[in-house]
């Protein structure tokens, strides 16, 4: 009897748990539209003179959409290095890239930029590239969603079986 109720309240713990990253990206849905928020790693590397600067993000850049990636930066030898640190930026004005296509008005975008490496010394920050994908901001909440509720509706189907009572 015991373990049976123990391992009810890790079930409905892991079904519980699972809700918050849905209801994280709900949240973020609601305020994808006006504010630009992002988070993630910042991490440096020292290369010959230069640093690099890599922002690793989750990012919602104010258009309704929802970016996943990194840019680069080279910055000089004088900048102090990171090697790991937490990075973000929460509920700013938006940054909203320019249309390229039809894709990107509803939401989706796949950017890939390489820049080539700057003469040493760099004097200032210069843009080394950057890779994203974005999506409309409420497809994470969708997706994340689906096995919760499938779980839930699960539950509830065998708690009404007649094998149950």
């Amino acid at each position: 009897m015991k373990t049976v109720t123990s391992a009810r309240f890790l079930t409905g713990l892991h079904r519980g748990a699972a809700w918050l990253p849905c209801l994280a990206f709900l949240v973020m849905w609601a305020f994808s539209y006006g504010f630009y928020t992002s988070f993630g790693l910042d991490m440096d590397q020292e290369r010959e003179g230069t640093v690099r600067r890599t922002h690793h993000r989750l990012r919602w850049p104010g258009d309704g959409s929802f970016w996943v990636g990194a840019e680069s930066f080279w910055m000089p030898a004088s900048e102090p290095v990171d090697a790991f640190d937490l990075g973000g930026a929460f509920f700013r004005a938006p940054r909203r890239q320019q249309p390229r296509s039809s894709w990107n008005r509803v939401g989706f975008w796949f950017i890939h930029e390489e820049l080539p490496r700057p003469l040493v010394p760099v004097r200032s920050s210069v843009n080394a590239g950057a890779f994203w994908v974005g999506v409309p901001s409420w497809l994470p909440p969708l997706l994340l969603g689906l096995w919760p509720v499938r779980t839930w509706f699960r539950g509830r189907r065998v708690g009404k079986s007649p094998e149950s009572r």
